[in-house]
């Protein structure tokens, strides 16, 4: 079994980081991981603004959460910043095959483009990325498929995917 930490990069709300293993647990084969939650938040490292993009590089957080798990384990963490990787504008989230993943909170808040707060739309987006990210820790690349594992361009994308991976993806994940 897979242990996964689950952390949080600045102010992110406990209960949101609570109450996604449970999203995500119910929608990957048994046995595949088990969720380890951190109460720590952790600090954004220093070097990763860009004050001319007002953002952060992604990159750098996934560099804390190798630092900061077990060595044989993945790390999952919720990012309260707008982040960047340097072919892209914005990320939802980013992965390391095999290691570690991050997901942006602040473009997946209706909030964020001007709308009113949705605090069940903004789960359901957080949970799809979430898997989405967690796909690619355990080996699945982008699928065709109606599947979480479909690549999210924009935040429309995201509201169009499931939450959940079709058989194709489950059966890679069940492997």
């Amino acid at each position: 079994m897979n242990v996964v930490h689950f952390c949080r990069f600045g102010k992110v709300s406990e209960s949101l980081l609570r109450e996604l293993p449970s999203a995500v647990l119910g929608r990957v084969p048994k046995d595949l991981i088990q969720i380890s939650i951190e109460s720590t938040e952790l600090d954004p490292p220093t070097n990763s603004y860009v004050p001319n993009r007002l953002q952060y590089l992604a990159d750098f957080f996934l560099g804390v959460l190798e630092q900061h798990v077990p060595s044989g384990d993945h790390g999952f963490a919720l990012v309260n910043l707008d982040l960047f990787v340097s072919k892209l504008n914005f990320v939802f989230g980013v992965a390391q095959y095999g290691g570690n993943a991050i997901v942006a909170l602040p473009r997946l808040n209706p909030a964020f483009y001007g709308g009113p707060e949705d605090p069940e739309l903004f789960f359901q987006r957080v949970a799809k990325e979430t898997l989405h990210e967690l796909g690619h820790v355990f080996g699945l690349e982008h699928c065709r498929n109606y599947c979480v594992m479909r690549f999210s361009n924009s935040l429309g994308d995201t509201d169009r995917k499931p939450d959940s991976f079709c058989s194709t993806c489950f059966s890679e994940l069940a492997k």
